[in-house]
C-alpha cells in the first residue's frame, strides 16, 4: 500500500521506538524509508552549515542504520537539512512523493512516573505537519511506545 514512508526524527531516545514502528511498516509494505533530521534555522556561514549537516548525517546513521541492518533492510535514504522543520518535512514529503509520514506526538518523552499528566496532546511540529502534509500522517501516541513510564 505504501511505497515511500517518511520518518522525521529529532534523534532523541524516544524516537527510537517510533522509528521501529516506521521501519516495520516499510518492511511490511516493501517501501522505501526516508529518514529526515532537521537542524532548524542556522545562523552560520555556508561551510559551517555543510559541516553541521555532515555531523548530523553521521548521527542519523549511527542511530538507525544498525537497526535496519539487523532486519536486513537497506531501502532507505537519509536526508538532513537546515531550515524550518515543518517547511522542510512537508517539502521533502512532496518532492519525494511520500505516501505516508510516521512521527511521534512531540519531541518530549512520554509521561514518566511521577510526572504531571497535564500535558498537551501534540507538539507544535506534529500539529503543523498534520495540517500541511501532502500525504497522510500517522502519529504514534506515547501509549503505543513500549517502555515509557
Amino acid at each position: 500500500m505504501y511505497k515511500k514512508i517518511l520518518f522525521p526524527t529529532c534523534l532523541k531516545p524516544y524516537c527510537d521506538q517510533i522509528f521501529s514502528y516506521a521501519l516495520q511498516m516499510a518492511i511490511e509494505n516493501d517501501a522505501k524509508l526516508w529518514i529526515y533530521h532537521g537542524l532548524g534555522r542556522m545562523k552560520m556561514n555556508q561551510h559551517q552549515v555543510e559541516e553541521a549537516i555532515k555531523d548530523a548525517e553521521a548521527k542519523v546513521h549511527t542511530a538507525y542504520v544498525g537497526m535496519m541492518k539487523e532486519r536486513n533492510f537497506n531501502n532507505y535514504m537519509i536526508n538532513v537539512s537546515d531550515g524550518d522543520a515543518i517547511s522542510e518535512i512537508t517539502k521533502l514529503a512532496r518532492n519525494a512523493a511520500a505516501d505516508l509520514i510516521v512521527m511521534g506526538t512531540s519531541t518530549d518523552a512520554p509521561i514518566g512516573i511521577g510526572d504531571s499528566t497535564n500535558v498537551g496532546t501534540f507538539g507544535e511540529t506534529a500539529k503543523e505537519i498534520i495540517l500541511w502534509a501532502p500525504c497522510p500522517v500517522l502519529v504514534i501516541p506515547p501509549s503505543l511506545v513500549p517502555g515509557p513510564a
